[in-house]
């Protein structure tokens, strides 16, 4: 695979497994023999808000939907729920991924791209949150913010962004779209896995679904915050999250094919106020545009963060950002690649930093950014948007340039 190929397919909704095709699909070139046999123990950078950080999962059921790709059945989500916790209230330390997910997630890698399943430990990777902690008792409502990973991609692969958020007041819920995610594990340890219909389906049709399981989504929260259980398997909930959700203040956010359904879920529900795109593309050429949002634009703030391969001017979004009527910012990113924009761009530097990939094949993954200046300069632009929209705090880094930030160009 080229490197335009690789490009191309990442911006069209492709999944982080098709983004690897090219650098992972020979073995990693001079890895040392002493540490191949060794899994690389993978870390996430912590959050930096006042708050410590909660985390649980729903398995929710939406009855009155049958599942576009399995019909017989009703449409089935697991959503992930980031939130302000007490601190020192709960000693079990989240995964990324639950392990089921995990052990897709490498499996797919070894048979299609050659890379050994004990490459890395992705099931051992931790987070910076806690299982089922109480959620802590604040005056203020918790602004809630959805998360939409890229086609075919891990809502957990969100994390490192929806931790921030969530140690800074808010409530995040990512969404594991089912049966085009790689790999969605429910309670009961059924692993549900890709449609081949999913796989060809095009970008449209992936969106008007998640568009539809985001507002479920939210419909469940409202019952939820109404002192409900939406959980289809009525397992306890976190103490403290019934009656803090502050639901008139929504926002959404989206890696790639993800960045695209926070735009048209704006566009379709007025309880969303704000999003954020992530390098996702809106307009796909002979596939066509997403969706409506694409001619109608959106009255309502909008950002887009872009890699350093593309901005607003490029095909991909220049007929939706000439309808955008609220406000709205391009942000691109120098020196990085589409799969910064999610965990990988601190996870793949520290595979190859065990010699077992080459450095420039994660590189044409996730750019030669500093991988610490490009994760913390997304947390500050990210932060600042959602404080301006949901919050009304303005601290004013998105007037303009800053020197604290020099990788973020703004964009004309």
């Amino acid at each position: 695979m080229t490197t335009n190929r690789i490009r191309r397919s990442s911006v069209a909704a492709a999944s982080v497994l098709l983004a690897l095709a090219g650098p992972f699909a020979a073995p990693a070139a001079h890895a040392d023999p002493a540490t191949t046999t060794r899994p690389v123990a993978m870390t996430l950078p912590a959050p930096h808000g006042p708050h410590a950080v909660g985390t649980t999962g729903l398995h929710l059921v939406d009855a009155s939907r049958k599942d576009p790709w399995q019909p017989g059945h009703s449409r089935e989500l697991m959503v992930t729920l980031w939130y302000p916790a007490r601190p020192g209230q709960s000693d079990a330390v989240a995964p990324q991924l639950p392990a089921g997910t995990a052990a897709a997630f490498a499996a797919s890698l070894q048979q299609q791209f050659g890379l050994p399943t004990d490459t890395a430990d992705w099931a051992g990777t931790e987070t910076h949150s806690r299982t089922d902690a109480p959620a802590q008792a604040t005056q203020a409502g918790l602004p809630v913010v959805l998360y939409s990973p890229g086609a075919t991609g891990l809502r957990g692969q969100g994390t490192v962004l929806a931790e921030e958020l969530a140690s800074r007041g808010y409530l995040v819920v990512a969404i594991d779209h089912t049966y085009e995610s790689l790999a969605v594990e429910f309670p009961d340890g059924r692993v549900a896995l890709p449609d081949p219909a999913a796989a060809s389906a095009p970008p449209s049709r992936l969106v008007d679904i998640r568009v539809a399981d985001a507002r479920f989504v939210l419909d469940r929260l409202t019952l939820l915050n109404a002192g409900g259980n939406p959980d289809a398997d009525h397992r306890r909930l976190p103490t403290g999250l019934t009656g803090r959700l502050d639901l008139c203040h929504v926002g959404m956010i989206g890696h790639s094919l993800g960045g695209a359904t926070a735009a048209q879920v704006m566009h379709d529900d007025a309880r969303v106020e704000a999003a954020v795109d992530l390098d996702g593309g809106l307009d796909f050429g002979d596939q066509g545009p997403v969706g409506s949002v694409v001619a109608d634009g959106l009255d309502r703030p909008f950002l887009l963060m872009n890699s350093a391969q593309w901005t607003h001017n490029d095909p991909w979004w220049q007929p939706f950002w000439a309808n955008l009527r609220g406000m709205h910012r391009n942000i691109q990113l120098a020196q990085s690649a589409h799969l910064s924009y999610t965990d990988l761009q601190v996870q793949l530097p520290q595979i190859a930093a065990a010699g077992r990939v080459p450095e420039a094949a994660v590189q044409s993954q996730v750019g030669t950014i500093d991988p610490t200046a490009s994760i913390t300069t997304q947390r500050a632009y990210v932060d600042a948007f959602f404080d301006l929209t949901l919050r009304h705090r303005d601290d004013h880094l998105l007037d303009g340039p800053s020197s604290r930030f020099p990788q973020a160009t703004f964009v004309k």
